[in-house]
């Protein structure tokens, strides 16, 4: 990942701060989880094709989501 210092710094503090942004944070790792847990597979049937489709689009929701309220920390601190 991609990550200026600001914004490793903003994340850390969002992490203490707020919630939300917690279980946002939470959730990335988690589906980041699940999918490494499918990509280790030898064999994948239809089922774990259709549910690592959707886990890349929901850990991508989640992580837009983070980049807002980094983004809103940001302009809160001009």
């Amino acid at each position: 990942m991609n990550i200026t210092h600001n914004e490793k710094t903003i994340k850390e503090i969002l992490m203490r701060q707020d919630e939300t942004f917690k279980t946002l944070d939470q959730e990335h790792r988690e589906f980041d989880r699940k999918l490494r847990e499918l990509n280790n597979r030898n064999i994948k049937t239809d089922h774990d094709l259709i549910e690592e489709r959707n886990l890349k689009k929901r850990k991508l929701q989640i992580k837009d989501s983070m980049q807002k309220y980094i983004f809103e920390y940001k302009k809160g601190m001009m």
